[in-house]
């Protein structure tokens, strides 16, 4: 699914990592976050958290933030026994990153 632009409404659409105690299962997470109408997407160190930053402030209690840093929510009374933390990730800065900037342009001029 692809990254919306922000438009500063309750629609931008958000990304959080969620870093899992050890001997806790993701199911949890995931039903949890069904729950409040997110959408969970396992990784090998936790899980991807994504929905709406209207859904975010809903379930966390308090808004995503302006995402230009990552921002550390806290972890609802819900999830104690199953996340260490929440983190919602920064907006790329789109056409700012060279990831190889010894590179030749992929399309010379």
């Amino acid at each position: 699914m692809a990254a919306e632009q922000s438009d500063g409404s309750g629609a931008e659409f958000v990304e959080a990592l969620v870093r899992l105690r050890a001997d806790a299962p993701a199911g949890g997470l995931a039903d949890w976050a069904g729950e409040h109408g997110l959408d969970v997407t396992p990784m090998a160190a936790g899980a991807l958290l994504t929905g709406t930053a209207d859904r975010f402030t809903e379930a966390f209690g308090e808004p995503p933030g302006d995402r230009a840093e990552p921002r550390s929510l806290p972890v609802p009374a819900a999830l104690e026994g199953t996340a260490r933390s929440v983190t919602v990730l920064p907006l790329p800065a789109l056409g700012t990153d060279t990831p190889f900037p010894d590179a030749d342009p992929p399309f010379p001029d």
